[in-house]
């Protein structure tokens, strides 16, 4: 910027004023030039502006600057100035003919402060000054300062009224966007800023002077995510709307951004090196990955790029056919960009290269000094959300199913067969990973159409086989056969923290209140004390003194061993070994404390501690004497490293890098077990870290005091969980609080009963951040009912907390209790008008937001800043779980139901954005309503459902056609609702969406029940619980066996993270009527038109109940209240539909659908190997599981 000085002169005029009688001796030059009357400061302003000669620059600096403060001070006013608007634009116009470029940047200035609205843009553009100001943009690019000015000022008149932007401007906007890297124009990414601005609020001018080509030109150009993620998403906005498509040549246009990959010999510039090619086409691989994988992250370029024809990803799937190894693999990236999966490490070692892969494996952020196991967890540990719909899931069901189609799977195939070894194991994995995502993604037959393409495939190949391509085949089947194990086991904690938590949590559930060490796994060794003794030998623990050469695997046995104990075995022997061991844990030796982290054997030492602590444990009183003189010694190292000075830190104790901190995995073993929390009391180590609360700087400490100590047993424990909660330093208190959640997700006992409560006392924390979290995790523990009953009882203050704790408070409708509660206060009414008015709308940008964040760089803006904020790094496979709606709520209560049925959603005119945002607003109120069989028979009596698809197919906004694909999957939420949408021929998946291996069950024709009244009564609370309760939906998400669900299987190591699926209650089917004709151009959606029942009126005989102009069946009339639900019709045949936006297939059942499916690879392993055909079982009964 120009530091804006006035001249010697100028001051000396203002300093004579001084003996005015209008001006007292405390006011400033500047304030007093001020005072005089506006016009005669005006006037000798714009003289000193418009002389040609007599007026040096800085003076007309000066003027230009008090120009400015003129209007800040006085406003826009014609008649205080005494000039009209034209007259100061004709005089400010000379100052951009000016030889100084400093003059010429104050006049521009000067110019944008002038502007204030259309009227006065208008004059500016009569007068011709948009020539000038190109003029400014197309002078040298040295003069920084006056071409910053000009875009200044160009952006605001974008901001004024973008429909009178010139084209004088636009041609040298695009002009410095497509010759400015070239030339190295520092002003070229401001440029092409403003042409995506101006294009978004004027797209015909940037059309018709060619700036959309500038912008994909630019695309390509660019290698930093976040400005070719802007870019792009300006080309797809103009896409979504008709009335802005026509300006977008999708076919060619969109398309170019794939040119590096299907143009074998592409230049971005012709005049590129021949040295420099390879750098080049790097970088332009590079761009074209973020720019396709930015298109396919919107509805407008998945429904583009992947429409029937010769689409994008059709030439792209095609590329992988032509055995070009660098397409390939640039190939191979795009597709685990698109499908959110990480890039295995380019190796030829399969096994070396799924372990780069495997979610387990150790990140940074989970160090001590990072996120540590509060990290961990939220990464290794799955949402408890059991039904809650995950947006994401139906984004990737439809990407899925578009490269399925198209033929990805036979190109991985061809890839895998006929590349370099390194390209073939990344292929590999890439096919397991869709080969795991679909089962539970998408309807059977949908991926089975893939599967049968596939098998056709492979015979061709067969009959055309080399030694080579059997070989590559076979050694594909082996990985493959691996990966599929591998998944099936599921992640496991990488740190011996989640793993102690986890399993102290199963322990507990599976051996309550008893005192017995579960059963292990152990090796099956003759329980002789000969075979004991012969093994304590073996170790050399008892003749080496070298502790690291002795046989750790062979101690671990022996501490394992049934019944061996020191109560049972009195030899010296035993107690020898003891003590070898006792010695060499205790902290004083120096011995265990002393070993780094990262050494080889540091994991196993110190499982074999912790297995140490339980030996001494159950050896009762011959163990205590040992066992109490660790302790101690324990407690005598907490106390040296709490005494510390405060300016010294933590690391020169070594916490940081060495084995010392795996102390508290002891210290949290004995708090598992009643005999040993007497212990630490015993040695008042719970005493001791209760002083280490209070102390500050010792952060690290009260994090592995949080992470390790059992909480499932009431007593001192929580005392200190509690502290740390509520007196901590900010960053324990958050840390302690994300903590909760590992302790939710673990399923800890009767988390309920305490957990829930120390969440609610941190959403009164003074730091924000912690009562943000805490909120957060009491929506996620709310998924189960006990946790949401234990809310309730609470009563907690939630409207403090702002749109968060309203939809918190929300969730109390879902169960009786809570819509009692809220409904005798008057809440729900309230909510009612609200909503109505302006949470309908609040939720659509809630949602998109949410949406915005997972599939894009974008990232929320800070409280109070609206500066919209950019990652470079995209989240990997995140989770969007649908908001808590009001009406989605109150359709589990026949109070509500009756309620929801007077509020109207109505569909406005598309063309402006208000009413594609009130468009949006009506469709998720519909899908939130259809998430119980009572809100599904509402929008039966309305008859909206066919309107839904009918958008979803046709709606010329494709925003609307992405939205209400989420709609539709939410109401096939329930296996109701899929049977609803099955007859409108849209399918949907039928099982769990993470039950991995569904079995499919046979389709048979739906009987026709009788119309008899249900005898559902709603005014059962428990009938309305199990009607309606989302847990009986067909979608629950994987989750940790809860109290009631514990099964008498034993604990094993090789357990997949203690997760079962949950079993699908059997449910009477709820009754479905044929579907009305689609009514392609209604565009009206309401729920009104009935009046509101009373509860002496429960079927509403006091009104209308025939629906008229609805089709019958069977003889039989539509007439049902929202008590009762309908009936079943028969469907012709087996043949479903799939409908996507853009897809139609026609499918038959085959009899692979009658067997179990272990997902694809079974599949893919019978038609590569036919040895492991045993992988497919035989037929099973049609039930899910």
């Amino acid at each position: 910027m120009v530091r804006l000085r006035m001249s010697r002169c100028y001051r000396e005029k203002i300093i004579s004023l001084f003996s005015h009688p209008c001006f007292s001796d405390d006011l400033t030059p500047l304030q007093s030039f001020l005072l005089l009357d506006p016009s005669e400061n005006m006037r000798e302003i714009l003289q000193n502006v418009a002389k040609q000669q007599g007026v040096s620059n800085m003076r007309k600096l000066g003027h230009l600057n008090n120009f400015i403060k003129l209007l800040c001070n006085v406003g826009h006013s014609e008649e205080k100035f005494g000039f009209t608007y034209e007259e100061i634009i004709i005089c400010l116009r000379l100052a951009l003919l000016n030889e100084a470029k400093e003059v010429r940047a104050a006049g521009l200035r000067a110019l944008r402060y002038l502007i204030r609205d259309s009227n006065i843009l208008q004059k500016v553009l009569r007068l011709q000054v948009d020539y000038l100001i190109a003029r400014c943009i197309d002078i040298q690019q040295s003069n920084e300062v006056e071409r910053t000015q000009a875009l200044r000022l160009v952006r605001k008149m974008i901001t004024v009224n973008a429909l009178l932007f010139p084209s004088s401007i636009t041609n040298s906007l695009i002009a410095v966007g497509n010759d400015g890297p070239q030339e190295r124009d520092r002003m070229v990414r401001a440029c092409i800023a403003i042409i995506c601005e101006l294009a978004l609020e004027n797209p015909e001018i940037v059309a018709k002077r060619g700036g959309l080509s500038t912008i994909l030109k630019n695309v390509i150009d660019c290698q930093l995510s976040r400005i070719n993620e802007a870019l792009m998403t300006t080309i797809l906005h103009l896409l979504n709307h008709p009335h802005t498509r026509k300006y977008v040549r999708s076919d060619v246009e969109l398309e170019q951004i794939l040119a590096p990959y299907t143009d074998f010999h592409y230049r971005h510039n012709p005049d590129t090196a021949e040295g420099q090619l390879k750098e080049d086409r790097e970088a332009r691989f590079l761009a074209s990955k973020m720019s396709i994988v930015a298109s396919l992250r919107s509805w407008s370029g998945i429904i583009n790029l992947c429409k029937s024809g010769n689409s994008g990803i059709q030439s792209l799937i095609g590329l992988l056919c032509i055995p070009n190894m660098e397409v390939r693999r640039g190939l191979l990236e795009v597709m685990y960009d698109i499908f959110r999966l990480p890039v295995p490490l380019a190796t030829q070692d399969f096994i070396e290269a799924l372990l780069s892969v495997d979610p387990s494996r150790f990140q940074d952020s989970w160090r001590l000094s990072d996120g540590f196991v509060a990290s961990e967890a939220k990464i290794i540990l799955p949402h408890r959300a059991r039904s809650r719909p995950d947006l994401m899931d139906n984004y990737l069901a439809l990407l899925l199913c578009a490269f399925i189609h198209s033929g990805l799977l036979e190109g991985l195939v061809e890839v895998i067969t006929s590349s370099d070894d390194s390209v073939s194991v990344c292929a590999t994995i890439l096919l397991g990973e869709l080969l795991h995502m679909s089962p539970p993604a998408l309807p059977a037959h949908s991926y089975e159409h893939g599967l049968s393409k596939l098998r056709d495939y492979f015979c061709d190949l067969m009959e055309l086989c080399s030694v080579l391509f059997c070989r590559r085949a076979s050694a594909a089947v082996n990985y493959l056969k691996r990966f599929h194990e591998k998944k099936k086991r599921g992640p496991k904690p990488n740190s011996l923290y989640l793993d102690h938590i986890i399993r102290k949590s199963l322990a507990a559930h599976y051996c309550r209140d008893q005192h017995l060490r579960p059963q292990r796994d152990i090796f099956a060794i003759k329980d002789t004390e000969e075979a004991l003794m012969m093994n304590l030998r073996d170790s050399q623990i008892l003749s080496h003194k070298q502790n690291l050469e002795w046989k750790w695997v062979l101690i671990s046995t022996i501490l394992k061993w049934p019944n061996a104990n020191l109560r049972n075995n009195k030899e010296e022997q035993m107690h020898k070994f003891v003590r070898r061991l006792l010695f060499f844990y205790k902290p004083s030796s120096k011995l265990y404390a002393s070993l780094e982290l990262d050494h080889s054997k540091a994991r196993q030492l110190t499982v074999v501690g912790c297995q140490f602590i339980e030996f001494l444990l159950e050896s009762d009183e011959d163990g205590q004497g040992y066992l109490e003189d660790l302790v101690k010694d324990i407690v005598q190292w907490l106390s040296s490293s709490s005494g510390l000075k405060p300016d010294r830190s933590l690391q020169s104790n070594g916490l940081l890098t060495t084995l010392s901190q795996h102390y508290f995995l002891f210290l949290g073993t004995l708090s598992a077990h009643p005999q040993g929390v007497k212990m630490l009391e015993k040695c008042s180590v719970f005493q001791c870290l209760l002083n280490l609360c209070s102390l500050k700087n010792q952060d690290h400490l009260l994090k592995l005091i949080v992470s390790t100590l059992d909480y499932s047993r009431d007593g001192l424990a929580r005392v200190i969980l509690s502290k740390i909660l509520t007196a901590a330093t900010d960053n324990c208190r958050l840390y302690a609080t994300k903590h909760l959640r590992v302790l939710l997700r673990a399923n800890v006992e009767f988390f309920s009963n305490w957990g829930i409560e120390l969440l609610v006392t941190q959403l009164h924390d003074r730091n924000k951040a912690v009562s943000v979290e805490a909120l957060d995790i009491l929506d996620e523990a709310c998924e189960d009912k006990a946790n949401l009953h234990a809310l309730i009882q609470m009563k907690p203050a939630l409207t403090h907390l702002g749109d968060k704790g309203v939809l918190l408070l929300l969730r109390f409708l879902s169960i009786p209790k809570g819509f009692s509660y809220l409904n005798e206060r008057g809440y729900v009414t309230k909510q009612l008008e609200k909503w109505q008015k302006e949470y309908n709308l609040k939720y659509v940008d809630l949602i998109e937001e949410q949406l915005n964040e997972a599939l894009t760089t974008y990232r929320k803006p800070v409280d109070g800043d609206n500066y919209v904020r950019r990652s470079n790094q995209r989240l990997q496979r995140p989770n969007v779980f649908l908001p808590v709606h009001l009406y989605g709520q109150l359709v589990h209560d026949k109070t509500g139901c009756h309620l929801l049925e007077a509020q109207v959603l109505r569909c406005p005119v598309l063309d402006k954005w208000d009413g594609i945002k009130q468009l949006k607003a009506a469709l998720w109120a519909l899908g939130n309503i259809g998430t119980s069989n009572w809100g599904l028979n509402l929008l039966q009596e309305e008859n909206v459902i066919p309107d839904i698809i009918a958008l979803a197919h046709d709606c010329e906004v494709l925003s609307i056609r992405g939205t209400c694909l989420y709609v539709l999957g939410i109401i096939s939420k329930t296996k109701q609702g899929c049977e609803l949408l099955k007859m409108h021929g849209w399918d949907a998946v039928r099982h769990n969406r993470r039950q991995l291996w569904p079995v499919v069950p046979d389709e048979q024709p739906l009987i026709h029940l009788s119309s008899a009244p249900s005898t559902l009564s709603l005014n059962s609370e428990s009938t309305s619980s199990r009607h309606n309760s989302e847990s009986d939906s067909t979608q629950p998400s994987m989750y940790i066996l809860g109290d009631d669900k514990l099964e008498s299987s034993e604990l094993s190591e090789d357990q997949p993270l203690y997760l079962r699926p949950k079993l699908l209650k059997d449910r009477s089917p709820f009754t479905i009527l044929a579907s009305s004709r689609l009514v392609r151009n209604r565009f009206l959606i309401s729920l009104s038109g009935k009046k509101l029942r009373s509860t002496s009126d429960p079927k509403g005989t006091g009104s209308s109940s025939k629906l008229h102009g609805e089709p019958t069946l069977g003889g039989l009339r539509r007439i049902r209240t929202v008590t009762e639900p309908s009936i079943f019709s028969q469907i012709q045949g087996d043949v479903f539909r799939l409908t996507f936006p853009n897809f139609s297939l026609n499918v038959h059942f085959s009899a692979f659908l009658q067997y179990k499916n272990p997902g694809l690879l079974g599949f893919f392993f019978v038609v590569l190997y036919p040895p492991f055909s045993f992988l497919i079982s035989a037929p099973t009964a049609h039930t899910l599981t």
